[in-house]
């Protein structure tokens, strides 16, 4: 197993998305969720440090979340089997705690727990392009929803370097 220092750089936008997920037998196409008139909620990018750690079977990548993220002190974990790259996991620990897949074209209900409650969420992964081990970028674009909540589609592109490359982003 090896353990790598590694800067992380974590963008994100989020829009609104005007449909509910559980509804039955909904399985959205990326581009049934068109979202460049809809109105950004929360575009972000954070920089942070962390560390890859790959062994044999899996690879997780593994860093505190900031102020900036609202989860102060939780630390997140996004993990995946080698095997199958295409399958991803996010754990977080702490304050705020959350257990969520990410496998294209699939729905997973998923558990998201706060200091004030416990919720279910709805991910539906549109796009998963795992390219970690080999340029150093995972990107997951999907779908989240609240039971009884109005949807959001998010896309995340997160990009790791060596603590070396500082000047890369």
């Amino acid at each position: 197993m090896t353990k790598r220092n590694v800067l992380i750089q974590i963008k994100t936008t989020r829009w609104a998305i005007p449909r509910s997920l559980f509804e039955e037998n909904v399985v959205p196409e990326e581009e049934d969720v068109e979202c460049e008139d809809e109105e950004v909620l929360e575009p972000a990018e954070m920089l942070t440090e962390g560390r890859l750690i790959t062994g044999s079977q899996r690879v997780e990548l593994v860093y505190e979340e900031g102020e900036l993220t609202g989860m102060e002190g939780s630390v997140t974990t996004i993990g995946f089997a080698r095997a199958d790259a295409g399958l991803v996991t996010m754990m977080r620990t702490g304050p705020v705690r959350t257990a969520m897949v990410f496998e294209e074209g699939k729905r997973h209900i998923c558990l998201y727990n706060t200091p004030f409650s416990e919720f279910e969420i709805c991910v539906h992964a549109l796009h998963v392009e795992n390219r970690l081990l080999t340029d150093g970028v995972l990107i997951l674009d999907y779908l989240v929803e609240v039971h009884g909540a109005q949807a959001e589609r998010c896309q995340m592109t997160i990009t790791v370097r060596a603590e070396a490359d500082i000047g890369v982003f």
